[in-house]
Order: structure tokens, then sequence, then C-alpha cells
């Protein structure tokens, strides 16, 4: 429940008016810095629905500048994304099974949640798919929506998304 509500107050700024005074109640855009917040408010484990066997766990590392997000598939590592601040930027990086490292950086998200989108990638083939765009997006209930669109040499390929809940215990 303190996650659900640490996230719901680090986003719920996001609906704050811009001026006290003005006309008409505007939104305005988490910072970058309440959007790690609201990502550190992930840490834990867990469950994907439809999919017994993919967990994925939230980790808070380097005295709480780094949030790994780790992708566990049984006892393997499947995937990580390493979320940190960057001077006044939220970044990640997404280590691929694929062998490629795609960069992404938050950007403005009026709807609560946190979007990223590619800016640059280390051993990127040309021939290979790579994450582009990444959402997160927890809902009333505590449940987290992860979505993401991979690239490839085609262009951009569909968004999927995941829904995930606390693992329990």
């Amino acid at each position: 429940m303190f996650h659900k509500i640490s996230f719901a107050l680090a986003m719920g700024l996001c609906a704050l008016p811009v001026s006290a005074n003005s006309a008409e109640e505007t939104p305005t855009a988490a910072t970058p810095a309440q959007q790690f917040s609201a990502i550190t408010s992930l840490v834990g484990k867990w469950d994907v629905e439809g999919n017994d066997v993919l967990k994925i766990h939230f980790e808070a590392t380097a005295g709480g500048s780094v949030i790994v997000e780790k992708w566990m598939a049984g006892d393997r590592m499947h995937s990580l994304t390493i979320y940190h601040m960057d001077g006044d930027r939220l970044l990640a990086t997404h280590y691929c099974p694929q062998g490629n490292q795609p960069r992404l950086a938050a950007g403005l998200s009026l709807d609560g949640g946190i979007r990223l989108t590619f800016q640059d990638a280390t051993d990127l083939d040309s021939k290979e798919s790579y994450q582009h765009d990444l959402h997160l997006s927890v809902k009333e209930d505590g449940s987290l929506i992860r979505s993401e669109t991979y690239w490839g040499p085609e262009g951009a390929g569909d968004e999927s998304s995941l829904m995930l809940t606390r693992a329990a215990g």
C-alpha cells in the first residue's frame, strides 16, 4: 500500500495547475526527478499477469541513485533496465537479450505515467530490433502497466504491454 501511495503522490504532482490564478487549470508534467522518485516506489517483486514463469524485480542500488529492473524467466536472467538521473534528465539503459543497449530518456507525460524514448544505443546491429519506447503507468489498484515498442529494420513494431501486480510476501 505504501508503494501505491508513494507512486500516486509522486505522479500526482502532474495534476497541479500551472498557476493558482490560471483561469484554465492546465496540468503540468512531472519533473524527471519526480519521475525517478515514482520509479523508486516500484522497488520490489512483481508478477506478470498470464505468465507464471516471468517475474520482474525492481531493486535500488548505489545508495538509491540507481533502480535496476530485472526480468527473470525462472532462475535465468532475461534482461534488465537501469534507471538513473543524469543531471536534470531521467535515463534508462536497457540491456537486451539481442545484445544491444538502447538508451532512453524520459519526456513530458501528462497522463500520470512515465514515458521514455530512444536516444541512442551501443552495440546496435542494423538488422536487429531494439527497444525504442517504454511507458510505465500505475493504476488506482496498485497494478503496473509496462508498455514498450521495439523498432527494427522495417520500422516500429506494435506496442506490447504487460500487466504487473506486486508479488505476495
